[in-house]
């Protein structure tokens, strides 16, 4: 005979956010754009740095696969002037097979320049890049994190090439290292914007995320400028005023409940006045953990322009269950199915995990005994570990469990009742353990 028990789970989430995005300025001076394709090198620890400008999409990123200790062929360049900053993304990924850390250095301000390098949460880490250098986080093989880097001219001298070069070199092995290259052109001043760069930022399917963005004329006479914008098929994008309507505060940032004003213009804007405004991006109610959206900013002037886009994934709880049963009676490990006769005594398991970015809530299973089976009493437990054997969890920790009129039901989680399921956390797996005897 075959015994499998099936389970209904049902589950709820929540969102959380995070992530860095871009900054770019449209200004007087074309950028050029140097790329020769180098050897690929894999290594057990071998960072790759690659490198666009803030205004270009991720196909444009320099160097990936190219593994060079003096970017000669790294290199983009765009043109600034005093007060304006050009801005590259930076793109550091661990090209390696085994997780590793790396140490990030770059030069810090000059003479003609400030330049800065923000990390996903706005910090800038300039202190530590023109020092001992700053340490990434732990990447899997294929994981990567983002530097904004900004170059500002502070003397203006027409035609100055401000070079900065980004060095990475791996924790566990000197050998593997790369670098990219950004040159910042001065130019005179003359009709340009700027426009901000919110981070990233991530929600649940059907909620909105708001980016606060600032347009500012940086050039030497009074301009308006036409806001537009393209989004991903399926992620809705609006733009909305940062006005303050309905009680808020114009400018800080934050949208509150009257700001709903669609805005398609900056109206007219004298030299350093900036227009606040918001990109709100909805996830789709479809969105699966880890799907991704972009929305891209466009602002047009009289001679200027510029733009920036934003990428919004979603996050989601992803719960799966995997079954197993062993005959005890006759011994052998778990499985998907057992062979067993009358009066045999079978352990049945079921593993809960959620493999999602968000928390599961209201995690519950209701099901009916598998046909042919009796329930032997006092036998459910619920464990963090797959061995039958696994201390029993503390129901405030991982929820209950009981059977009931031939059914087992269990509300799992932290914080889970004997009448509602919990919280399940990402990443987190629950094990529910009982026996029956074949009738």
């Amino acid at each position: 005979m075959l015994w499998v028990m099936k389970l209904a789970v049902v589950n709820k989430f929540q969102a959380r956010s995070g992530s860095p995005c871009i900054l770019i300025a449209q200004l007087c001076c074309a950028f050029f754009l140097l790329l020769f394709m180098g050897k690929e090198a894999f290594a057990g620890y071998q960072p790759d740095l690659m490198v666009r400008l803030a205004t270009e999409g991720d196909s444009s990123y320099v160097g990936e696969g190219i593994f060079e200790s003096s970017a000669l062929s790294q290199t983009k360049s765009q043109a600034a002037y005093p007060g304006s900053p050009a801005q590259f993304r930076l793109l550091l990924k661990n090209a390696g097979d085994l997780p590793d850390s790396f140490t990030i250095t770059g030069p810090g301000s000059d003479s003609g320049f400030t330049v800065s390098y923000l990390d996903r949460g706005g910090v800038d880490r300039v202190a530590s890049l023109s020092g001992a250098g700053y340490l990434s986080e732990t990447l899997a093989p294929g994981a990567s994190m983002v530097l904004l880097v900004q170059v500002t001219p502070t003397v203006l001298t027409l035609g100055a090439s401000y070079r900065v070069a980004v060095s990475a070199v791996s924790v566990n092995d000197p050998a593997g290292r790369d670098q990219v290259k950004t040159e910042t052109v001065a130019c005179g001043p003359a009709a340009a914007v700027t426009v901000s760069a919110p981070p990233d930022g991530s929600g649940s399917p059907g909620a909105t995320v708001n980016y606060p963005y600032i347009v500012t004329n940086v050039g030497n006479a009074a301009n308006s400028f036409t806001l537009a914008l393209d989004s991903t098929p399926g992620w809705q994008g609006s733009i909305f005023a940062d006005d303050g309507a309905g009680g808020g505060v114009a400018g800080d940032g934050a949208r509150q409940g009257g700001e709903n004003s669609i805005g398609i213009s900056t109206g007219s804007l004298a030299p350093g006045g900036a227009f606040h405004l918001f990109v709100a991006v909805t996830v789709p109610e479809s969105g699966a953990d880890g799907a991704r959206g972009d929305a891209r900013l466009t602002v047009t002037g009289e001679g200027a322009g510029g733009a920036d886009q934003v990428t919004t994934s979603a996050i989601a709880a992803t719960i799966s269950l995997v079954e197993n049963v062993r005959n005890l009676t006759r011994g052998g490990a778990f499985a998907t199915t057992a062979s067993a006769l009358p009066g045999d005594l079978l352990q049945y398991r079921m593993a809960i995990t959620n493999s999602g970015s968000a928390s599961a809530t209201s995690v519950s299973i209701d099901n009916a005994l598998p046909a042919g089976v009796d329930y032997i009493p006092d036998t459910l437990s619920i464990t963090l570990a797959p061995e039958s054997d696994a201390e029993s969890c503390a129901a405030v920790q991982c929820g209950w469990a009981r059977a009931a009129a031939g059914s087992i039901i269990a509300h799992l989680g932290q914080g889970a009742t004997d009448a509602a399921g919990g919280a399940l956390l990402p990443g987190g797996t629950l094990y529910l353990f009982f026996r029956a005897q074949v009738q």
